[in-house]
């Protein structure tokens, strides 16, 4: 008997996000819809050299790099943004393991360490369990009403900070301290032989200085080892002809640089700009959004002490940092990249295939979120909304940090 076979069922509709809890006589923000995920890295940094592995070599294996007429892809400017967040990652981890290798303690010290710690947690412990009691016999806010609470918290914190229109003067400073690491970034990259992230492409010479500083440069040490295997009338014969060697080498260098002045003055022209239009306007504008997604990515509802203010924890910054961090890079970069190649090909000299890859570079983006987030989490512990790990606030203490 022939037995006639069903058609499938048809697919479900997708599941709706459910309305945030509603008390009386308070409505809601409105919530954003979710932004797009971080693309992951197509290539794992994991097999690049730490000897190779630079900001602009860790581009190139995440695909995040422009094109040789200075465009990038909306793929790769995620990318981007994700090669400078593991960028900092390593930089912070780097200094917190420094940080505890110069830390020398003896076992009587540790003993007082751990009693003083437990002596903490327990008063901690009973603070907390009293401020979760409720209060004249009503119930502990759920779960969706204290993300509502937080989100709105760290907007106002953040709107505070970031002024529609109006650069405070902490910001001002970040950007001098911006300024300053881009000018060093830029003279290091034009002191290389290659361009920047490549171990095989080389730059073709524009200034005599800059072809003879770079046989210079390479010789040098075996040139400081003939001089040394001459013998010498007099004590300081070969002190001297070492320190006119390297004096001419300097001067050498400093008049290449000198010939490159004029392209920095106007690549920092352009980044000052780019920086003031975006703490200044697009990013005033999306703290909001930046809030709601912070507070939900790092799930903050569920790391957080029920206390005044819902302070959160220091267990629970790792986690914060990440989710802001990242969401500050992707506005980053998407606001700043694409005018930062557009200014350089508008530039009145031919493009240099350099002056792409430089402005491309994954470190400057790396060192714009140092600055401007390290100033924004000391901010907001200083505001109350959140505590620093103990190794976090000596790390920023800590002079030429």
């Amino acid at each position: 008997m022939s037995t006639e076979r069903k058609p499938p069922p048809p697919p479900l509709p997708p599941l709706q996000r459910p309305p945030p809890t509603q008390q009386a006589g308070r409505v809601p923000p409105p919530v954003p819809p979710k932004p797009p995920t971080m693309m992951s890295v197509p290539t794992p940094f994991g097999q690049i050299s730490r000897s190779q592995r630079s900001s602009t070599a860790m581009a190139a294996a995440a695909d995040a790099t422009p094109s040789p007429e200075g465009f990038m892809t909306t793929h790769a400017k995620m990318n981007l943004a994700d090669v400078a967040l593991a960028l900092r990652d390593e930089q912070i981890e780097a200094k917190v393991v420094l940080y505890r290798a110069e830390l020398a303690t003896n076992s009587e010290l540790d003993a007082i360490t751990d009693r003083v710690i437990a002596d903490l947690r327990e008063m901690q412990g009973i603070k907390r369990s009293q401020s979760e009691r409720p209060i004249g016999g009503a119930a502990k806010k759920d779960r969706a009403d204290l993300e509502i609470e937080l989100i709105q918290s760290l907007k106002e914190h953040l709107q505070r900070l970031f002024r529609p229109g109006k650069m405070g003067s902490l910001l001002e400073r970040k950007l001098g301290e911006v300024g300053k690491r881009f000018a060093r970034l830029f003279f290091e990259s034009e002191l290389h032989d290659k361009l920047r992230g490549s171990t095989h492409e080389m730059k073709k010479m524009r200034f005599s200085e800059q072809a003879l500083y770079l046989v210079l440069s390479r010789h040098e040490p075996s040139m400081q080892r003939e001089l040394d295997a001459f013998e010498y009338v007099g004590n300081d014969a070969q002190a001297r002809a070492k320190e006119k060697l390297s004096d001419f080498v300097r001067d050498v260098r400093n008049a290449f640089l000198a010939k490159t002045t004029p392209e920095l003055n106007a690549l920092l022209k352009v980044l000052n700009d780019l920086l003031r239009t975006f703490l200044e306007h697009e990013l005033p504008a999306a703290v909001g959004e930046l809030a709601w997604e912070v507070v939900k990515e790092a799930q903050l509802a569920e790391k957080t002490t029920l206390g005044a203010g819902y302070k959160v924890t220091a267990s629970a910054f790792p986690a914060f940092r990440t989710a802001f961090e990242r969401g500050f890079l992707q506005r980053l970069v998407a606001s700043a990249a694409d005018e930062m190649l557009d200014r350089a090909r508008e530039s009145a000299t031919p493009l240099r295939q350099e002056t792409i890859r430089f402005v491309a570079d994954p470190q400057i983006f790396t060192d714009v979120c140092e600055l401007v987030c390290d100033a924004v989490h000391d901010h907001l512990y200083n505001d109350g909304f959140l505590d620093l790990p103990g190794d976090w606030r000596v790390r920023l203490s800590t002079p030429g940090e």
